[in-house]
């Protein structure tokens, strides 16, 4: 709704329509986001939040164990290597770049799809790998 005078509603229609028009989502793309809405608000959605939060848990459980076994360290300076989080996106600290990068092409010969940030996107020596966790991934 526009409130203005004769002249300037008179000037948006003829030339604002584009605006109007690009601005505007349409009806589709409405029923997609209530639709999806109503789905993650409901029990499908709960159950997968559940279960999300859960591989979570898993994984900060049992990451040192599984980096133990593959002969990478867990700790650095007496700190864990796994940053606090306690949402689905991890990350685990690999100073440098040229570490982080090599371990994100270790896990992803295994089909892990990780990713690294390397400086300058955050601080030098604080290189890191972003694991993000779905509730489609498997224990």
């Amino acid at each position: 709704v526009v409130a203005a005078s004769k002249t300037t509603l008179s000037y948006l229609i003829n030339y604002a329509r584009p605006f109007v028009y690009s601005t505007s989502p349409p009806p589709h793309a409405l029923a997609t986001i209530r639709c999806a809405y109503e789905a993650l608000m409901g029990p499908v959605g709960e159950e997968r939040r559940q279960k999300v939060f859960r591989l979570v848990r898993l994984f900060r459980l049992s990451l040192d164990d599984k980096a133990e076994q593959a002969g990478l360290r867990t700790t650095l300076d007496g700190k864990s290597l796994l940053l606090p989080s306690p949402s689905p996106i991890q990350a685990v600290l690999i100073p440098g770049n040229r570490q982080c990068i090599e371990l994100c092409s270790r896990l992803h010969s295994s089909n892990f799809d990780v990713y690294p940030i390397r400086s300058p996107t955050v601080p030098k020596g604080q290189e890191r790998v972003r694991i993000i966790i779905h509730s489609h991934n498997t224990e």
